[in-house]
């Protein structure tokens, strides 16, 4: 495993397969984003991330809130993709893809979730360490926005507290002052390269997943909105929208994971 984060260029883009249709409902917005083109018709105005730190074997959860300036034909397709290693995106796991409608003009909210990743799909050496979790949502087969989160995998001797995660940074790294307070401590990156060179299957149970939820990485991409027979506004493929985050970013972190180039 790394402590370091993964590089390299992923494209998770996969056909929509199994999709299940979610009703969405209005709600009464609680924030916007400021740099949001109104070429756009969805925006995603908030995420939040449900039941974090956790155990590896859970579930991911999502509540995702976006606003939608006109009435869609069409739904809104989500997908939840796990990165399985840095170097290989055949090991990229769709954990879930839904399609969302009717959806009406409006600020709209709904829970996405996922299943947690196929263990026997990741190399062991990647199981621990930090990776990448990313939410697209496309219309119409083509992607509007890509979120991205840093997501660090710990392998603990003892169940953890919620102070073993509060201090955790994205190097992996933690103050003498923070750890006697914190309780119990993820194995030491020596104590995990023994696991490893071991050849012994990776106890999951003892494994937790802490997705660093303040420092998300959203990319936005022009896309046709247009109604069916209606000429095209973009001409071809979608481009590469500005990028902003939804929540302050704390830790200098590498895009190159989370983007297209």
């Amino acid at each position: 495993g790394t402590q370091s984060p993964p590089s390299g260029t992923l494209n998770p883009r996969a056909p929509l397969s199994s999709a299940r249709h979610l009703v969405v409902a209005a709600v009464t917005p609680e924030n916007a984003c400021p740099n949001c083109s109104t070429m756009a018709l969805v925006n995603v105005t908030n995420v939040t991330v449900l039941d974090n730190p956790t155990h590896f074997s859970n579930p991911f959860q999502f509540e995702v809130e976006f606003e939608c300036l006109a009435e869609l034909e069409d739904d809104l397709e989500w997908k939840v993709t796990y990165v399985g290693s840095a170097e290989d995106s055949s090991k990229d796991q769709v954990l879930e893809d839904v399609a969302v409608g009717p959806v009406p003009q409006g600020v709209s909210k709904f829970v996405l979730q996922a299943d947690a990743p196929n263990l026997a799909q990741i190399p062991p050496s990647d199981v621990l360490g930090v990776t990448v979790v990313l939410i697209t949502s496309s219309y119409r087969n083509t992607e509007f926005v890509r979120i991205g989160y840093y997501v660090n995998n710990e392998y603990y001797h003892d169940i953890p507290t919620p102070g073993s995660f509060q201090h955790a940074k994205l190097d992996g790294s933690r103050g003498a002052a923070e750890d006697a307070a914190a309780g119990p401590q993820p194995a030491s990156e020596e104590e995990v390269q023994t696991l490893l060179q071991s050849g012994q299957p990776l106890d999951i149970s003892k494994v937790y997943r802490n997705i660093l939820s303040d420092s998300p990485r959203v990319t936005r991409f022009h896309i046709d909105w247009a109604p069916q027979g209606a000429p095209s506004a973009t001409g071809g493929e979608p481009a590469p929208c500005q990028k902003y985050d939804l929540a302050p970013a704390e830790a200098s972190m590498s895009q190159s994971a989370m983007e297209e180039e």
